[in-house]
């Protein structure tokens, strides 16, 4: 009996290291962000996305729970997709639609800056 609740223990810890290891890895704390031509999109675990891969992007906006989240879809041109949900990048309690808006605005530029065409819809 006290074996298999050890065993328990054991891995719900491992399960706990792996997570704050990967969140203490992190150099950058942005939802998502383009650097040397590399999308990077945060989870659990970082996905990375070559610019040159990505056919176009999705942005989406909603309601969940009294607050604002959004959704990045990214389809590649291999005919993948990575879908990725966002807030945003500030501690805050209460999310509004404009501060998700504001963290699709930090990336919009250098999307037109690399020519990767997005869109940016709302769901009611």
């Amino acid at each position: 009996m006290y074996t298999s609740m050890i065993f328990i223990m054991i891995i719900i810890n491992i399960i706990i290291l792996v997570v704050t290891i990967s969140l203490l890895k992190r150099k950058n704390w942005q939802c998502f962000y383009i650097e040397n031509e590399i999308l990077y999109l945060y989870s659990l675990f970082v996905k990375k996305i070559p610019l040159s891969n990505i056919r176009n992007i999705e942005f989406e906006t909603f309601r969940s729970r009294g607050s604002y989240s959004g959704i990045i879809r990214v389809y590649q041109k291999d005919a993948k997709v990575v879908k990725r949900y966002f807030q945003t990048s500030q501690v805050a309690f209460f999310v509004s639609e404009q501060m998700v808006l504001a963290e699709i605005e930090k990336i919009t530029p250098l999307l037109k800056k690399y020519y990767i065409p997005y869109t940016i819809n709302k769901r009611n």
